[in-house]
């Protein structure tokens, strides 16, 4: 079993697949930082914080809910694939992060960081769990995949 989250489901026959909900990556920052962005353009004035332990240039894929859509061209500041690591960076105030909404809701709601744009997000994920099949599955994970799914919830931003 795998929990996955994707822009697009691929099926794959020898896997069932159950979804949860959606995931969309925000911008988010510590306030002072946020202070200093009033337009997507300002975006490449700003230190930036990325997902991806990859080095050099990353592209953030950004839109907005009308069909507007900006890539941001840019070297981050630290590259980590650990969102955890990502939001402590951006507590810290060492630049802008796009990370998923339900990773920073609790920091958010304390005022810690702040939503950057919130006309502006990532490409919205589906959050899917995928295992081999329905049939046999031991009673202790057919109940834990029927759990994730009542528990999780189905707009991340909306709670």
């Amino acid at each position: 079993m795998a929990l996955r989250v994707r822009t697009s489901l691929e099926g794959d026959a020898s896997l069932t697949m159950r979804s949860l909900g959606n995931s969309t990556r925000i911008l988010v920052a510590s306030p002072q930082i946020a202070s200093r962005i009033g337009s997507v353009e300002d975006l490449a004035a700003q230190p930036t914080l990325s997902t991806t332990d990859d080095q050099g240039e990353v592209n953030w894929f950004l839109e907005t809910e009308e069909g507007r859509t900006h890539t941001l061209r840019h070297e981050p500041r630290i590259g980590c694939a650990d969102f955890t690591a990502v939001r402590t960076a951006a507590l810290a105030g060492l630049g802008v992060a796009l990370l998923p909404d339900h990773s920073c809701r609790q920091a958010l709601g304390e005022g810690k960081l702040v939503r950057v744009l919130p006309a502006w997000r990532g490409m919205k994920g589906l959050v899917h769990l995928v295992f081999t099949t329905r049939r046999g599955l031991p009673p202790a994970v057919r109940k834990f995949i029927d759990g994730l799914a009542a528990g999780f919830p189905k707009d991340a931003l909306a709670e």
